[in-house]
């Protein structure tokens, strides 16, 4: 549309017979007219706090095109100052918008995990406090450059350098400003012109995070298991030990329930809301991981997580800082709680179990691997592979040696509750 005129307006906008019709003017930009089968008004239309608002100038029969013109240039000088033209209060504009409207925003809408929602709450609070309430716009490159190097040698609580932690921080932020530029941004002005953070790709100032390579070796499996053996805590004990023969990822671990184990199958069966991948995974058990979870279960204090909190039976096990620091001192044995998942997948690989296998048991994506996707493998080809894997692990602690903690056995009256129980996840039977 060109430039409204008084003869296009008075002579050529009809009304229609339904709904409603919009007759844009070039010359200022959201002044319109808006015709409805009743009648024909000016408005202006801008948008404010990430939303357009459409306001009523007034009646075209009752004022010029004019008139009605430079009212809109009234409101829009309004706008820019950030004033409602029509209540006179203050309103948020877009220059306006902090960095912490902006993350409420983006974890309210964006369909991410609550545990990603975790993590952007956390970075953005932790290393960016002092930003919170300043507008996302005023955010600069310098800004962004000398907050990566702050975070980069600033050790972390472990007294090592901060590498991933500066490149996540960033990341999470240029994540949010390419949100807010978008959502609150048009296509004739957009919120912020450049990302601040592209100045580390421009200059190549991300740094190199190369893969992780821990995993504890075979001949420091015993001084690491002799090790666990000495926590207080039985279900820490049996929390890392149940690490260590499945391979599973510690935050899906912790929040496991009883509901996500079949006894009568022997599967454990957990949920797509736990696992990274977004699927539900299921895996078959071992007799000795069978055995662990029932005594688990005998001891459960009623609670419904299988690790449960050894302070709140209603919560699941916490962080495990403390428990992974107990056991590298007494060990000597530095490792994380996914270098014992990385354990599990090189066991795997030295028992020559397929690979296809080997992602299977560890819920690991096959969606890039055309082969992979159409391969289905059956779980009870899959428990074959999980018992070789669960005996090399138990030769290798000598789990039954005489100098090793023995296992609580379960008394023999509590197993039969144990193998009558069924736990079937949402009704679904396991075949």
């Amino acid at each position: 549309m060109s430039k409204l005129t008084k003869e296009f307006v008075e002579s050529e906008i009809q009304l229609p017979i339904r709904g409603q019709c919009f007759y844009r003017d070039d010359d200022v930009h959201g002044f319109a007219v808006r015709v409805t089968p009743k009648s024909k008004s000016y408005i202006l239309e801008r948008r404010v706090d990430g939303a357009t608002k459409r306001i009523t100038i007034g009646k075209c029969s009752d004022m010029s095109l004019d008139s009605a013109r430079n009212q809109a240039c009234i409101m829009l000088g309004d706008i820019a100052k950030g004033n409602d033209p029509k209540s006179g209060k203050r309103i948020n504009t877009l220059n306006d918008i902090t960095l912490r409207e902006v993350l409420q925003k983006f974890l309210e809408i964006k369909p991410i995990r609550k545990d990603t929602q975790r993590n952007y709450h956390f970075a953005i609070n932790r290393h960016f406090n002092d930003w919170l309430d300043m507008p996302i716009t005023s955010i600069t490159k310098d800004m962004v450059e000398q907050r990566h190097h702050e975070l980069t040698v600033s050790p972390n609580r472990l007294g090592t350098s901060g590498h991933g932690r500066a490149n996540n921080a960033l990341k999470k932020l240029s994540a949010l400003i390419n949100f807010a530029s978008d959502r609150y941004g048009t296509t004739d002005e957009p919120l912020i012109k450049e990302n601040p953070v592209s100045r580390l790709s421009r200059n190549r100032s991300w740094h190199r995070i190369y893969p992780r390579q821990g995993i504890i070796p075979d001949l420091k499996l015993k001084d690491w298991y002799r090790a666990v053996g000495t926590l207080q805590n039985e279900v820490a004990r049996d929390f890392l030990l149940f690490l260590l023969l499945t391979g599973m990822r510690f935050g899906e671990t912790r929040k496991l329930k009883w509901c996500h184990v079949d006894f009568e199958n022997k599967i454990l069966i957990v949920p797509r809301e736990l696992t990274k991948s977004d699927r539900e995974h299921r895996l078959p058990l071992s007799d000795f991981l069978v055995s662990l979870l029932k005594r688990r279960y005998i001891y459960r204090n009623r609670s419904e997580w299988v690790f449960q909190s050894c302070r709140l039976k209603d919560k699941h096990l916490g962080g495990g800082v403390a428990i992974v620091s107990r056991v590298r001192a007494k060990s000597g044995v530095a490792f994380t709680f996914h270098d014992l998942r990385r354990t599990f997948l090189t066991m795997g690989e030295k028992l020559d179990v397929p690979p296809y296998a080997l992602k299977r048991l560890v819920n690991h994506s096959v969606s890039n691997d055309m082969t992979g996707r159409y391969l289905i493998l059956d779980i009870e080809r899959l428990r074959s592979h999980m018992a070789r894997i669960t005996s090399a692990f138990l030769d290798l602690l000598d789990i039954n040696g005489s100098d090793m903690r023995e296992w609580k056995p379960v008394p023999e009256a509590e197993l039969t509750e144990i193998t009558q129980l069924l736990i079937p996840l949402d009704g679904i039977r396991i075949m």
